[in-house]
């Protein structure tokens, strides 16, 4: 951008050592056209930085969130977890519900959360 900012201001000069008052008035009002063009540009420029900046944030915490979601659980553990519970698909709404294997034996009466009535 300064190299932009460096060009301007050689325009601005050049412009200031125009003698005809016509070609000055119409080159002072492109110049001020691109100042304020490469004003928004350094906005831009520093609102897509910061955005840059937060989405690496961003993607850090996920990783992070990640790493601690799914470091402590193994495969062992997940087989362990799959031989506790049984899908089972309610009988009013069929959706399936995963629910654990003593509660199915000992309990007829399981709710099925989304439709409230009984999954089984």
């Amino acid at each position: 951008m300064r190299e932009i900012f460096e060009e301007i201001e050689n325009i601005k000069e050049t412009i200031h050592g125009i003698e005809d008052e016509k070609y000055k008035e119409l080159f002072t009002k492109i110049s001020s056209v691109l100042i304020n063009l490469s004003d928004k540009m350094e906005e831009v420029i520093v609102k897509q930085e910061s955005l840059e900046e937060n989405v690496g944030y961003i993607g850090e915490d996920l990783t992070d969130i990640q790493d601690e979601l799914f470091e402590e659980v193994t495969f062992e553990d997940l087989m362990d977890i799959e031989d506790e519970y049984v899908e089972v698909k309610c009988k009013c709404c069929g959706k399936p519900l995963f629910v654990e294997k003593d509660a199915l034996n000992k309990n007829n009466n399981i709710p099925c959360p989304f439709c409230n009535n009984k999954a089984n």
